[in-house]
């Protein structure tokens, strides 16, 4: 009985491996992407011209409940060197310690995710504020509702 067992075990392991092996094509298949359209809006912060960009979808719903919506920030190619961070915020920032998101990623293009109240009034707007590396702060807003997306809601 157990050398039966053992020449089993052999073959079984033999079938797990062998049985993906007709849905391999398929799955290396060139297939086109979903092409999603997206939001682009120009903002100007100081002397940075800073390109805010969504897709045109509803906003998600986060891991806690909160409604959350994925903004790229790119940038001009001479302007990389001077930023030090970009920030976004619904709403204006009490404080430096309150400025927002923190976008990151790729040195022209940013993420950042934003965390949108449940309720809107309409009038909410989308604070962009530019860190340069002496400290000074450059600030724009964008209204929410031509950059939302979706249904809005």
């Amino acid at each position: 009985m157990r050398n039966l067992w053992q020449r089993g075990k052999f073959h079984l392991s033999a079938l797990v491996v062998l049985v993906p092996l007709p849905f391999l094509p398929g799955y290396f298949a060139d297939q086109p992407e979903p092409s999603v359209p997206e939001l682009h809006r120009q903002v100007v912060a100081g002397p940075f011209r800073l390109e805010l960009v969504t897709e045109d979808q509803p906003p998600e719903r986060g891991i806690w409940g909160e409604r959350v919506k994925e903004y790229a920030v790119t940038f001009r190619p001479g302007d990389i060197d001077m930023i030090r961070g970009v920030f976004v915020r619904v709403g204006k920032p009490r404080t430096v310690r309150t400025l927002g998101a923190l976008a990151e990623g790729g040195a022209y293009r940013q993420y950042a995710d934003l965390i949108l109240p449940d309720k809107l009034s309409g009038s909410e707007e989308i604070w962009l504020t530019v860190e340069t590396w002496d400290g000074t702060l450059h600030q724009a807003t964008v209204p929410l509702r031509e950059i939302l997306g979706g249904s809005g809601q």
